[in-house]
Order: structure tokens, then sequence, then C-alpha cells
């Protein structure tokens, strides 16, 4: 496999990117940013936005094109469709759209509340408390079905993973790969695998697994590419054959999705105390942006990654 990358563009780094669905076949993102909501196309250039009366620390946590978003902001929640809904007292930090739900979690001291929603209204139809003390929420909803993965890193107390369904107006939780402290980097575009990083505190192996059933159907360990100190937290699909994953302070690497075959990607970053991928997004097949940090600052690399002979 011999891999190309195309830098497309390089633009202002964009933590809080989320994905905002499907126009046209493609994927589409939103992002807050200067009073309005921005919507993306799959190399990151703005298409639309919406204005919404919203303080500058808003942040988009869900989004259905700009017709249903849902933002955290000053400290509560807002949930804007033809309405805009304010929700106050959840100052929520991952939601998801999920069986006509949305379903969001919610920091509350040494546990996790995870919500259930009516999105018209913001009314609390189910709630579930979960033990993870200091924990940071991550929601990964399934490209085709009405489930998803709820993500809880605890920092040095490493990470719970629970799969979450919806029965009508309440959710399920169950909870999946225990006491592998697992990194969810997403499930394949066509919902058939997942990709899973290790966490800092093993950072030697890089999994992949068969979905529903959660099987391991292969590894790549750091010595497999001489990654000396491991990998990094960051990972994607590139299509639904190839995945990237980061070797700490050394190179991109991009795999197929049985780590048969894997290769450092050439890019315009000098790796180790000159610069760290931080973000690996999905854009589309072959698309991917790199949230990258460097001495001149944060940025946001839209890289196109196609298969071939190399180029001089």
């Amino acid at each position: 496999m011999l891999i190309s990358a195309d830098v497309i563009d390089i633009l202002d780094p964009m933590s809080g990117l989320v994905s905002a669905g499907k126009a046209g076949g493609r994927l589409t993102f939103a992002l807050w940013r200067d009073g309005a909501v921005r919507l993306l196309d799959n190399r990151l250039a703005e298409n639309s936005q919406r204005e919404l009366p919203l303080e500058d620390d808003a942040r988009v946590l869900a989004a259905s094109s700009l017709d249903l978003l849902v933002l955290a902001s000053g400290g509560g929640l807002v949930i804007a469709g033809e309405d805009v809904v304010a929700v106050p007292g959840i100052p929520a930090d991952a939601a998801a759209f999920l069986g006509g739900l949305l379903v969001v979690t919610v920091p509350d001291g040494e546990r996790h509340r995870l919500l259930a929603l009516d999105a018209a209204t913001g009314a609390i139809l189910d709630d579930h408390a979960i033990d993870a003390d200091a924990a940071r929420a991550f929601l990964h909803p399934h490209p085709a079905e009405d489930t998803s993965i709820l993500e809880l890193a605890m920092g040095q107390d490493g990470v719970l993973a629970f799969r979450v369904d919806v029965d009508g107006s309440r959710l399920h939780l169950t909870e999946i790969l225990a006491g592998d402290d697992p990194v969810i980097a997403g499930f394949s575009p066509s919902g058939a695998r997942l990709l899973v990083t290790p966490y800092p505190s093993d950072p030697q192996t890089v999994r992949m697994l068969s979905w529903p059933d959660l099987k391991e159907i292969s590894r790549l360990e750091a010595d497999d590419v001489d990654a000396e100190y491991g990998f990094g937290l960051a990972g994607c699909w590139i299509d639904d054959d190839r995945a990237a994953v980061y070797a700490t302070e050394d190179a991109l690497i991009a795999t197929d999705e049985n780590f048969d075959s894997s290769e450092r990607i050439a890019l315009p970053i000098d790796f180790g105390d000159e610069g760290e991928i931080e973000s690996l997004t999905h854009l589309g097949p072959g698309n991917v942006a790199i949230g990258a940090w460097t001495p001149a600052g944060r940025l946001t690399l839209v890289v196109r990654l196609t298969e071939g002979e190399c180029r001089d």
C-alpha cells in the first residue's frame, strides 16, 4: 500500500468540530465561531451559517445540518430547532441524536449523568447515573444503527465505555470492553468495525474490533511500525478499508483495515518537540482533518490520502 498525501488546506484550529449529517451524499460538519454555527463541507469550507444570540463560549455538541443544533452555552444547554429552547441547569459535555431522542451527558461530581431529552422541548425523559469521577464524556453514534458508544475518560483512573441503546423514550446502558481502557477512535463508515487506540498509560497497541460482537480482528503493535513512544490518542478512518493513527512524536500512520500493511505519511509538520497530532477526523472517503500543534500555534490540515505510486 503506497499512500500519497495532498494538503488541500491549512486552516485555523477546529477543536469544536462535530458531524452534521450528509448533504448531497457527502459528510458535513458544524462549528461555532463568531456568533454563528457554521456548516462546513467535507473539505471544511463554509457553506452556510446560522446566527444565534449565545455567549462567546458556546460549543456545538450535536447537529443535523443547521436545522437542529444542540449547544453548550452559559452553563446550560441550548436546542435550536424551529425554535430556540434554553435548558438551564444541564451543563452538558457531549450530545447525540439517537432513535428520535436527544441524548446528552452531564458531569455531576463523582458521577456522570446520561439523559434522554425531548429534542423539541428539552424535557427529560430518562436519566441514568454512572460512577465516573472527574470524567470527560464522548458519544460515538453508529453510522447506520440507533445505538452509540459512551466513552468516559477519567484521567489516571482510565476509561469506561458503554453501549447505549434506545427503547422508546428509555435508554439502555451496557458496559463494554471492561478493564481495557479503550479510547474509541470511531466506527468504520459502514459500521462493521471499531477502531480503538490505547490509553496513555499503555500506548503500545491499536486494535480493530468487529461490531456488534466486539471481537478482536487484529492489532497493531508499536514495534510493528517502529513507534518508539507508542501511539497517541488520535485515530480515524480514511475510508471503509483504511485507517489512520498517530505514532507519538514520530508520524501519521496509514494502515489497512486488518493492519497487514502500514505506512508513514509525509506531512509538513516536524514531529517530536516541534509538533504533535492532537486529533484526526474522518471527513469522507480519502479526506482527513488533522488537528496539530506546532510552535507557531495550533492549526488544522485538510489532507487527501490516495493510494498509488509515491511521488518525489
